[in-house]
């Protein structure tokens, strides 16, 4: 017969085997809950007790998976990238604004590379789009490439008219004024140095005078040999140089008689042909002509242009854009070089080379650079590559 006393309160009796132990009653450790009473809060529970477990409470996640990487720069712009390229290419602008440190340095340093390389820098952008320095396509390019290819030509060949005048102006009035005044200056003070000598000398005795003929008559010999040397050179202008000066003289004469465009145009025609024939293949040979012009380019080149005639020079060109193909301004150390050096305007000399061949639509036999038609005319500039320079003693 079972007692009826109740058991302890919060337990059950301690019988082995009889119901589910509890803590502090045989095992070191809770047991693991079981039932549906799983998670009921302890109050609820038989006897009051809740087995020990973990309670957590709801809260946000605090934890992730790691440092999020910076994002990337944004790339540079083309249309920003391609006018710097276009105006400030030979100081390395666009290649500092693309990030190219580096090679924007050397850019500067070389003056673009004498141009060429600005000028290579531009069409690769105008044309791929270009990058920065991160490898990045330049932003707008699609959008924007059309007005690119438009402009670039338009700017570049503006720029080559705008040298070739200022370049053809410089050396035309630089080159007049000085003969001018020497030629001008010499014959007075010569002339007035005989006429006061010839009046003094007839005041005195006219019988001396009769007796120094004979003494005089050996120096005035002498006198006369100086105008000889100096003909010398005219007597020696190769027959080709005279016939050049004479083709372009008809020119004229034959421009001022023309009544209509179409016979001033053909003028050039009938030159050509006749520079043709009597300068085959622009062979200049030991020609005598007068020093206009010694320079020196950007790059330390020399320039020289030389007249056989007036209006009618020869001559390299003066800047290294417009010389890329012909070469024919005079680089350092050339026996050239040397030569030019020792001449200044207005030295008479002799030189040889070969002249730059013409084209359709410039002077069809050989090459102006004149920038206009009236002016290849009037006072054709020919563009020539040297091969010998010596100055006339």
């Amino acid at each position: 017969m079972s007692s009826s006393t109740p058991p302890p309160s919060g337990g059950s009796p301690q019988q082995q085997g009889l119901g589910p132990q509890f803590p502090g009653q045989g095992s070191p450790l809770p047991p693991a809950p079981q039932g549906a009473d799983f998670g009921v809060h302890p109050a609820q529970q038989p006897g009051g007790f809740a087995p020990q477990q973990a309670q957590f409470a709801p809260g946000s996640y605090q934890g992730g998976p790691g440092q999020q990487a910076p994002a990337q720069k944004p790339p540079k712009d083309f249309v920003v990238a391609w006018l710097l390229a276009l105006f400030l290419g030979a100081l390395g602008v666009d290649r500092f604004y693309r990030g190219f440190l580096g090679l924007g340095i050397l850019k500067l340093v070389t003056c673009g590379g004498a141009g060429i390389w600005a000028l290579i820098d531009v069409l690769i952008i105008i044309v791929t789009g270009g990058r920065d320095s991160t490898g990045q396509q330049l932003a707008g390019y699609d959008r924007s490439k059309k007005i690119a290819w438009i402009v670039t030509p338009i700017v570049l060949v503006l720029g080559m008219i705008f040298s070739s005048v200022n370049a053809a102006t410089g050396a035309d009035d630089a080159a007049v004024p000085e003969p001018d005044e020497v030629v001008a200056a010499a014959p007075a003070e010569v002339e007035d140095e005989p006429a006061d000598g010839a009046v003094a000398e007839p005041a005195g005795a006219e019988v001396p005078a009769e007796e120094a003929p004979a003494d005089d008559a050996p120096a005035e010999a002498p006198a006369e040999e100086p105008p000889v040397a100096a003909e010398a050179p005219t007597a020696e202008v190769p027959t080709a140089q005279q016939a050049m000066t004479a083709a372009v003289d008809q020119g004229r004469t034959d421009a001022e008689s023309a009544e209509t465009d179409l016979q001033r145009a053909n003028v050039l025609n009938e030159r050509s042909e006749t520079l043709c024939e009597t300068v085959p293949e622009g062979v200049v040979q030991d020609w005598i002509g007068t020093v206009e012009t010694v320079d020196a380019n950007g790059e330390g080149k020399a320039v020289v242009v030389v007249s056989i005639e007036d209006d009618i020079e020869i001559g390299t060109w003066n800047n290294a854009f417009s010389d890329i193909s012909d070469n024919t301004l005079i680089e350092q150390g050339d026996p050239l070089y040397d030569a030019a050096l020792d001449l200044a305007p207005g030295d008479t000399v002799q030189f040889s080379g070969t002249l730059k061949t013409g084209s359709e639509s410039n002077d069809a036999c050989y090459y102006t650079s004149n920038l206009t038609e009236v002016m290849s005319i009037e006072s054709p500039d020919y563009i020539i590559s040297f091969s010998d320079l010596r100055t006339v003693q």
